[in-house]
């Protein structure tokens, strides 16, 4: 399995000729490194600008065209019908789903599950007026981005995706739901009823504290780690994790998981499958 690393929570994985993309957004997102699958299967999460915010453009491009008939898209109905208005995808090709449905596709089978939004302010009424000037003191760059969001599904909910491929390899993306709010119960549903080889998902400095105790529950072999907001948080000269050394520290708590960080737009990782698998 190849995963390739986008920047924000753009995730592909490409398996036995089928390509699964997560939240593709901005301009490293090309056709260039989309093409050359049997199947591509295209998943948001939510409708919020750096998740939803330009797929709508790659799909309507010209150049997108020859590939149009193996590209599937799965999301909440309201994220489906912005991104898939203009019905260049075949409605065979388009799969709103709800809470707990499942979609299968060339023998992959992808479970939808929801969760709850990473908070926006750090905890601590002092943190959250140094968070709140930091945006004040960059008036554009807030109105730019506040603008990002104004035709999109913004209030869509959140899901997560499990994957199983036809070899029985699993994997969980729960994107910006794992924080210091999750629910437990939510986080026990998920591990009971979604268990995973491989897990991926967003780490905000906030919340990495509490980030092992989900860990644990979910109980992955292989965890995958990204900062979702990092560009955002540049632009704001706000604070962000080190997470090379965060999972350097999670891979010596738990000793019979891998962690790797995925920090660089481009970044490639190569999973060589084995019989455990």
């Amino acid at each position: 399995m190849q995963i390739h690393y986008f920047g924000w929570s753009g995730v592909t994985l490409r398996h036995e000729d089928t390509l699964i993309g997560f939240d593709l957004f901005g301009d490293a997102v090309t056709w260039d490194t989309l093409k050359g699958n049997r199947v591509t299967v295209l998943c948001l999460t939510h409708g919020h600008p750096e998740h939803a915010g330009s797929l709508r453009a790659l799909l309507e491009a010209p150049e997108a065209r020859p590939h149009l008939a193996n590209i599937h898209l799965i999301s909440s109905p309201d994220v489906i019908h912005y991104i898939n208005r203009h019905n260049v995808l075949a409605p065979e090709n388009v799969h709103p789903v709800k809470d707990s449905e499942s979609v299968t596709i060339e023998g992959v089978k992808v479970t939808v599950f929801t969760w709850v939004h990473m908070p926006l302010l750090p905890p601590g009424l002092r943190e959250k007026l140094e968070y709140i000037f930091q945006l004040l003191i960059h008036p554009i760059d807030l109105i730019r981005i506040g603008t990002l969001g104004l035709s999109l599904p913004m209030n869509a909910p959140q899901l997560g995706f499990h994957i199983t491929y036809p070899d029985s390899t699993t994997v969980l993306n729960y994107s910006e739901g794992v924080h210091r709010l999750t629910n437990p119960g939510e986080v026990e549903h998920v591990a009971h009823k979604l268990p995973m080889d491989m897990l991926f998902f967003a780490v905000e400095p906030d919340d990495a504290e509490i980030i092992p105790r989900w860990v644990e529950m979910l109980a992955p072999r292989e965890v995958y780690i990204y900062e979702a907001h990092r560009p955002w948080r540049d632009t704001f000269h706000l604070p962000f994790i080190d997470l090379n050394k965060y999972a350097i520290e999670l891979s010596e708590r738990f000793r019979t998981m891998t962690f790797s960080a995925m920090t660089k737009v481009g970044q490639v990782v190569t999973r060589e499958m084995t019989e455990r698998d």
